[in-house]
């Protein structure tokens, strides 16, 4: 595949479409990495939102039954 060094640009090519591509492989894995973390807590932040509906329905059934 062709590439052509985007003039100005260290680590940055664009190809035969002109799309500009990051070739830098360190710049890759610091994203890749990044993008792992940031996933990584969205999962946290859903697990909480889960075991925090889950409470509130326990609290529920509970103020429930109390109340007969």
């Amino acid at each position: 595949m062709e590439q052509i060094k985007v003039e100005g640009h260290y680590g940055y090519v664009r190809d035969k479409t002109g799309a500009i591509l990051n070739v830098n492989k360190e710049e890759i894995k610091a994203a890749q990495k990044r993008k792992a973390e940031r996933k990584k807590q969205e999962n946290q932040i859903d697990d909480l939102k889960n075991e925090v509906g889950d409470i509130k329905k326990m609290l529920t059934q509970i103020v429930e039954k109390l109340n007969g």
